[in-house]
């Protein structure tokens, strides 16, 4: 089935909510039918950028497990490390959760890796853990790195904030997603060639920010 355009369905604005339209209205200066377009597009924007994000996150978590299960020689390494009560606390929230899901003795370390939020992957990276973790050896996770953890920190916590926008259907128009389609692909790059390479030559968001003038337009329909 064809995309219909959005601006024809007179009653889509009392369904998406006055109050969630305001913001796409006032970016297209009081055009309603924009307004709409501008809402379908950031939809549309958000499903490609979860996407890519998907693959980043996933190559970044195993990198970085990976990495730690050799520092501290076993696979479950988060029994060895220096984590700190609130990171051990959400280790054993993920074990409980699996032993009620699955079952007791029915599941490995890479299910915990996956049921961990990103934001605790990326706390590894904080100053406490820079002489227990970082130093020990995490930094090897990132092997086409060079500059500050710190910076490689705030990088991936940009690029969660953003992911978290996306996934709450919170409004991404107003952003420079071109820097942050570009951040993605970086901090893919630290961790593999390959993992760049594949998001680079997979994601859709270049070609939704490249077509949003004609989207909004109403010349190009967008598709979520």
């Amino acid at each position: 089935m064809q995309p219909v355009d959005p601006a024809t369905l007179y009653s889509l604005p009392q369904v998406v909510g006055v109050a969630r339209l305001a913001p796409y209205l006032a970016a297209q200066g009081g055009d309603a039918a924009e307004a709409v377009r501008l809402y379908t597009w950031n939809i549309e924007a958000s499903a490609a950028l979860l996407g890519a994000y998907a693959a980043l996150e996933v190559g970044l978590r195993n990198a970085i497990h990976d990495q730690l299960s050799v520092c501290f020689g076993r696979p479950d390494w988060w029994h060895a490390a220096p984590l700190t009560i609130p990171d051990l606390d959400q280790i054993a929230e993920a074990e409980t959760y699996l032993t009620q899901r699955r079952g007791a003795g029915t599941w490995g370390e890479g299910h915990v890796v996956a049921e961990l939020k990103t934001s605790f992957w990326e706390g590894l990276l904080v100053n406490r853990y820079h002489a227990a973790l970082w130093e020990k050896g995490l930094d090897r996770a990132f092997p086409n790195y060079t500059g500050r953890r710190a910076d490689l920190r705030l990088r991936m916590e940009r690029l969660r904030l953003l992911r978290n926008r996306a996934a709450h259907h919170e409004p991404i128009h107003a952003r420079d997603l071109t820097v942050d389609h570009r951040y993605m692909c970086e901090l893919a790059g630290f961790v593999s060639a390959d993992l760049e390479m594949w998001i680079m030559s997979h994601s859709r968001l270049p070609g939704v920010i490249a077509g949003r003038s004609d989207t909004v337009a109403g010349a190009r329909p967008s598709r979520f």
